[in-house]
């Protein structure tokens, strides 16, 4: 038997390093759009002992004369009746860089936090592979399915809040059904959904399962409130600091992207898109609950997973946009994982050949994965989201340092790599873009543009004037502006 055990070890051994070595080479650290902006200049805030700070403002004039927008980049918000603004993401993730950049720098926290995340994800879905009866084998290859789906690699390779909060709700399921075993565990329930719902509120969803899981074993529920108090003392009062209640948080009122109708269309795209991401083999977990081995208390609890977030994203507006969106229901992968894996082993314990047939099938699983990465060119995804830092570098090393930079998406990452003030295009009303061209002009200060192709149309026909191109970094171009001082 130790022979057998030490090559499993070994094995195991090689899957981490050349898991992690794959992380490293292929994970963007960058700030770049919306939400990995966001997340890393809320991180830099923390480091400095802040939770919010001023709103740029040109000498002289006042936060919102020309907009209360106009000077706030992405992942920011204006906070109501002060001249300050507050990220407008959650706090979880910030919080777990800033931690990260301690030993590492907060410029490339998020390659080791992403590693350690996805192996712990792996690691626990083995541990769930083991308590629902599966082999070693069927449990490794289960964490294999996980650590090579797409969708959880399209997670794991940028600063995104995603691949935490699938992380954190399996470990709080994980602890959820061992909590009536021991008390130990019952408080890191309650820990573990904290964290889930610090790094996205939605995982309060989470009380579905976990309440399942313990069923009436009250002394256990005392345990789990114990280990989370912590936590939502955190979220509410760092909620009612920056965003005026407990209950707000800076997405504001999301309940305006929910409705019945959209539904029609998310449903058949998730029927579409899950077995495209986790291999056609996941269909099986459908045939789970009819099956012996389906019927563990486990499995019933992680199908209850399932079907609260499949059904609470599934009237969502954007769940169906496109397949990366289906990021927002990443925390039930596993339980598909898990459910399709027992359906598999139990159909094949018959089989004459089972040996050799159930390799062949997560091989034939794996190398599904492996075919829709490079399908979905996740692998460029870290050269893509370099742009928003080369950009911002060359703008810092050549443009002058009291330039305003008129942008949108490069908002965010401005304001991380660089001291420019940025002007939103997008937020400058045409009545005030006369008053602020002349104030700019007034002041001697220059101005320059740095935009996304996609948004280039637009920006300069909003804004009007002379433009003229510098430079273009692969989808950003930057240009010197003449804005229009003058009345036409």
């Amino acid at each position: 038997m130790f022979a057998p055990h030490r090559s499993l070890v070994m094995l195991v051994a090689v899957m981490v390093i050349g898991y992690a070595l794959f992380l490293r080479q292929y994970t963007s650290p960058y700030a770049g759009g919306s939400d990995s902006s966001g997340y890393l200049n809320s991180a830099a805030l923390l480091l400095t002992g802040r939770l919010t700070t001023p709103k740029p403002v040109l000498p002289g004039h006042t936060v919102a004369e020309f907009g209360i927008g106009v000077h706030v980049p992405l992942g920011f918000l204006t906070r109501v009746g002060t001249d300050e603004m507050a990220p407008t993401y959650p706090l979880g993730l910030p919080l777990h860089l800033a931690a990260f950049s301690w030993p590492f720098g907060l410029d490339w926290a998020t390659i080791p936090l992403n590693i350690c995340t996805a192996l712990a994800g792996g690691g626990l879905l083995y541990l769930f592979a083991r308590r629902v009866g599966l082999p070693p084998s069927w449990s490794l290859a289960g964490a294999a399915v996980l650590l090579l789906c797409p969708l959880y690699l399209f997670a794991a390779t940028q600063p995104m809040s995603d691949l935490l909060a699938s992380v954190w709700c399996l470990a709080a399921l994980y602890a959820a059904l061992r909590a009536r075993e021991k008390w130990s565990w019952g408080l890191a329930c309650g820990f573990a959904v904290a964290w889930a719902v610090l790094v996205r509120p939605t995982d309060l969803l989470l009380v579905v399962p976990v309440a399942l899981a313990l069923g009436l074993a009250w002394r256990s529920y005392l345990w789990v409130g114990l280990g989370g108090l912590p936590g939502a003392v955190l979220l509410a009062v760092y909620n009612d600091k920056i965003y005026g209640s407990p209950f707000i948080t800076g997405y504001g009122d999301v309940w305006l992207s929910f409705s019945r109708e959209f539904a029609a269309h998310n449903l058949p795209f998730f029927a579409l898109w899950i077995p495209g991401l986790l291999t056609p083999l996941v269909v099986a977990a459908l045939t789970a609950p009819f099956r012996p081995p389906g019927r563990q208390r486990e499995l019933g609890v992680l199908g209850a997973w399932a079907a609260v977030l499949i059904g609470f994203y599934a009237f969502y507006y954007h769940s169906g946009e496109t397949w990366w969106y289906l990021r927002f229901i990443l925390p039930v992968f596993p339980a598909l994982i898990l459910a399709a894996l027992v359906a598999l082993h139990s159909f094949l314990a018959a089989a004459p050949r089972r040996k050799i047939i159930g390799p062949l099938l997560l091989a034939a699983g794996l190398a599904w994965e492996i075919a829709q990465v490079d399908r979905l060119q996740l692998l460029l995804n870290k050269s893509g989201e370099a742009t928003y830092a080369d950009a911002s570098s060359w703008a810092r090393d050549h443009l002058p340092a009291n330039a305003a930079i008129i942008c949108m998406q490069v908002s965010g990452a401005l304001h991380y790599y660089t001291d420019f003030l940025v002007i939103r295009w997008e937020q400058v009303a045409a009545g005030d873009l006369l008053r602020l061209a002349q104030v700019l002009h007034a002041q001697h200060r220059p101005t320059y543009a740095v935009l996304y192709d996609f948004e280039e149309a637009d920006a300069r026909q909003r804004t009007g004037g002379r433009w003229t191109k510098i430079i273009k970094i692969r989808n950003a171009t930057v240009w010197q502006v003449d804005l229009p001082i003058a009345a036409p």
